[in-house]
Parts: structure tokens; sequence; C-alpha cells
């Protein structure tokens, strides 16, 4: 298991994982009178990219389902410490995209989902 949103693990249909750090800097961030450059942190916040592998129309349904408030748990597997964790985060709008639709076999194609920490 490396991918988990709430209780439902996803680990099955992730094809790529990605995990940035964003620095937050203030908006007085910048030069000073001596031409000295100033930033002030006001925090850090973790980016996850995800990347699905192809899914079936019901893989699909139930990633949806899980991805449809707009504000979720996400827990994955963090590089930085090689252990799980969990961060309160929001997401963009996912969009599914069919790849084939033949009787008894839909597939949607890969997509990239993006969950920022609040």
């Amino acid at each position: 298991m490396y991918f988990k949103i709430g209780d439902k693990d996803f680990s099955s249909l992730v094809s790529s994982l990605k995990v940035g750090k964003e620095t937050l800097v203030s908006d007085e961030s910048g030069r000073n009178a001596n031409g000295d450059m100033v930033i002030d942190v006001v925090n850090k916040k973790r980016k996850v990219y995800v990347g699905l592998r192809y899914t079936t129309a019901q893989e699909m349904a139930s990633f949806l389902a899980a991805t449809e408030a707009y504000v979720v748990n996400a827990t994955f597997l963090d590089p930085h410490t090689r252990e799980m964790h969990t961060i309160r985060a929001y997401i963009g709008t996912p969009e599914p995209e069919y790849y084939t639709i033949q009787p008894g076999h839909v597939l949607c194609k890969p997509m990239n989902l993006n969950f920022i920490e609040l």
C-alpha cells in the first residue's frame, strides 16, 4: 500500500506518485532598499502528484466517488521519511476520459490529479 484516499487503498491504480514541497512566502518578500533579497517564509505544504494507469469503468467510478469531496484525507508513501504520511488536501476536478467503449469492455485513459495540503 502506498496511496489511499480516506480508508480506500488505490495503490493498484497508481502508475506514478511524486511528492513535492511548496514553500509559501509572504507578499512582503522581495528585495529591500539595499538590493538584498529578503524572504519571509509563511509555511511549507506538501503537494502529491498522482498518475493513474488505464482503468476499467468500475475502477474509475470508485476513484471518482472517493474524490467527490473537494477536501479529502490522502495517505501516501513519503519519499523523505519512507513512511506513510496523511495530509488533509484539496484537489482539482478529476477529468476522466474514455479510451474505449465496447459492450462489456470500457476503459478510461490514464489521468493525473494533484492533492495539495491545506
